[in-house]
């Protein structure tokens, strides 16, 4: 009888649990993903080889702008090298245009991407190309809109320098013991056998019969390869890098650093604070400016304000102020104490660092030192609410992940400054810088200066 009350109740379940399957069912219509119907066994992955995948089209400005910042974030965790080009026509003619942009998505790699930027411009994202690998894509691109009536101005950008990736050219060259470029195919293997008679019997024309079964090799087909290895070339002697200088900035496809032009400009709000903010303070401030310049006067001989050469947003170098708050040979006796460095990574910091003065430790401990950076803010070298501007030395010694905090206008606080300073190690303070960089904003800026008063009065950290 139990059995038989039950049995409507079970029933019910049942029907209940069909129609949640079912609702799933349908509301997985049209993913790329298949989940097994069967309950009580582990779902199936059966991915779906979809023709209008967006990697494989033309792409928007705006999907373009997200697959690059994927790209840089890749390249960034590790040591790739990747290149950027932009097409501009003369005459913008948007259906001609559109041919071309279509013909190269057709012709180069799955992996590279072809994007219309906007009605006269395409760009172009060769993920793992060096510069000369860009400038045979772009040799082949003079001929396809010649073939089309298209006059375009093009630029190479390499991410992240061309410096870089050059420096890295002559690292390979040092480290290659391989055959002369007569038995090469290093300069056509990174696009497969893609770039067409034409140019491998030019290059052969033009370097002589050995130069040119190197590059002819390599550029042997009617098609660039989608499917081909890498954009990767390795020089094989003096000549080749003869070569890869010719295509070089002079030439017809110019070359420029792509990391500048990936930096944030500062934002029209946090200007305008800084502009207001600074002002104020160095009018508030200035008695608190002229005791301090005649303490540090009294206490040693020596200029009242230290000046040094620091990276602003994008690397770019500018003159920091700072009150002197150590001897004036400083600099000349840091190698001498380098063996008692407290502070991992570029950084130099000795909790009693034997070059400060006295006046320079009360500076320190106060962070009065840091006044005559309010000029800096003035000028618009730093802002009140960014990381803190480090050293050429100290940049050049940066892992490529950690140069990404000079994406923005630096500052004089931060999450950093604000944390423990001196006491936090190099590599968490430079993932709190980039904390910043990601989440930024007018509230984040609000609660950091609040923030800031509370650090300076504990002293925290600072020596």
């Amino acid at each position: 009888m139990a059995a038989q009350e039950t049995s409507p109740n079970r029933s019910h379940e049942l029907r209940g649990l069909h129609d949640e399957v079912t609702q799933f069912e349908r509301s997985r219509e049209g993913s790329s993903l298949d989940v097994s119907e069967e309950l009580g066994r582990a779902p199936e992955l059966r991915l779906q080889d979809h023709e209008n995948r967006s990697a494989r089209n033309v792409l928007g400005a705006h999907e373009f702008e997200l697959f690059l910042a994927r790209e840089r974030d890749l390249a960034d965790r590790g040591t790739r090298l990747f290149s950027l080009m932009v097409l501009r026509d003369r005459e913008p003619n948007g259906s001609l245009l559109r041919q071309l942009a279509s013909k190269l998505r057709e012709r180069l790699r799955a992996t590279d991407l072809v994007a219309l930027l906007d009605t006269y411009q395409i760009g172009l994202l060769l993920s793992d190309t060096n510069p000369a690998g860009a400038q045979v894509v772009g040799d082949w691109i003079d001929k396809s809109a010649a073939e089309l009536g298209i006059q375009l101005d093009a630029m190479i950008y390499v991410y992240p320098t061309v410096e870089e990736a050059l420096g890295r050219v002559r690292d390979e060259d040092k480290s290659s013991d391989g055959p002369g470029p007569s038995n090469g195919n290093g300069h056509g293997n990174g696009h497969g056998n893609g770039h067409g008679n034409g140019h491998g019997n030019g290059h052969g024309n033009g370097h002589g019969n050995g130069h040119g079964n190197g590059h002819g090799n390599g550029h042997g087909t009617n098609e660039m390869s989608r499917n081909g290895s890498s954009h990767e070339d390795q020089p094989r002697d003096s000549s080749e890098i003869e070569y890869r200088a010719s295509i070089g900035p002079a030439g017809r496809w110019p070359m420029a650093d792509l990391w500048p032009h990936l930096c944030a400009p500062i934002p029209a709000w946090k200007r305008t604070c800084d502009i207001a903010g600074s002002a104020l303070a160095l009018l508030a401030l200035l008695p608190v400016f002229a005791l301090t310049a005649l303490a540090i006067k009294l206490d040693s001989p020596g200029p009242v304000v230290f000046r040094q050469t620091r990276a602003g947003r994008a690397g770019r170098p500018f003159d920091f102020y700072k009150f002197r708050s150590m001897f004036v040979d400083a600099e000349a006796r840091r190698a001498e104490l380098a063996a008692h460095n407290e502070q991992d990574g570029p950084i130099f910091k000795i909790q009693r660092d034997p070059r400060i003065t006295r006046v320079g430790r009360f500076l320190r401990r106060w962070s009065i030192d840091e006044l005559p950076q309010l000029w800096n803010i003035l000028k618009g070298d730093i802002s009140l609410v960014g990381p803190r501007s480090p050293t050429l030395d100290e940049v050049a010694q940066y892992e490529r992940w950690q140069r990404r905090r000079l994406s923005i206008t630096g500052g004089v606080t931060c999450i950093w400054q604000v944390s423990g300073r001196s006491q936090i190690g190099f590599r968490d303070w430079m993932r709190m810088d980039m904390r910043y960089v990601r989440c930024r904003g007018l509230w984040l800026d609000v609660c950091l200066l609040a923030r800031t008063v509370p650090a300076v009065l504990s002293c925290r950290g600072a020596y």
